[in-house]
């Protein structure tokens, strides 16, 4: 496999109140989040795709295969590159969750490599998935810039395999909405972080 670069753009923002966890639930991307993805086609206007792949979910989905038909490319889309499963409280408001769900999350808070209380998808399963979808798909790729439309978590988890570091080490990255990583990839080095992209548009 030649080297390549590698964009991971995360998602806009959502119509989501702030505070709610949405892993699996699928909501729409906000006028804001529309707005913040569309301020990044200069990106691939400067550097176009010639592989897109995406999450099935809408926030990350719709942007992606918007992105693929303006580029005359197709687009994979994978439900293994979902964003972590949060379980019960998935799609609630942190207002409304019990006190046994608020210790939930503050035990998987605490030990998220292990911990699957109230369901949430602990680390090790969530990492192992992403990381399996992302090299499924290398394969199936071409062309020297792939794009991974994606969720935040996601992209942690996949930074840090590459890096090689636990994943205690995941709050130390913060990708925005409509944040975008890049990196340098060659079968013969490990993945060359190029830099990390949080200047969003954000509109009045």
């Amino acid at each position: 496999m030649s080297s390549f670069r590698l964009t991971l753009l995360r998602h806009g923002a959502t119509v989501a109140p702030a505070g709610m966890l949405i892993g699996h639930t699928d909501l729409p991307l906000s006028p804001l989040g529309e707005q913040q993805l569309a301020s990044r086609n200069d990106h691939f206007v400067r550097f176009p795709p010639s592989s897109i792949a995406s999450s099935d979910l809408s926030r990350c989905a719709g942007f992606a295969q918007q992105l693929a038909a303006t580029s005359g490319l197709g687009c994979h889309i994978d439900r293994n590159l979902r964003e972590m499963s949060f379980g019960e409280l998935d799609g609630l408001a942190k207002l409304q969750w019990s006190e046994q769900q608020q210790a939930a999350w503050a035990l998987w808070s605490h030990n998220l490599e292990e911990n699957t209380a109230a369901g949430i998808e602990s680390w090790t399963d969530f990492s192992a998935r992403v990381n399996a979808a992302f090299r499924a798909w290398l394969p199936l790729s071409e062309g020297g810039h792939r794009v991974l439309i994606t969720h935040g978590g996601v992209a942690k988890a996949l930074l840090l395999e590459w890096l090689g570091l636990p994943a205690a080490r995941h709050s130390q990255f913060w990708l925005a909405h409509a944040g975008m990583m890049t990196l340098y990839w060659d079968d013969e080095y490990p993945p060359i972080l190029q830099g990390i992209d949080n200047e969003v548009v954000l509109g009045e």
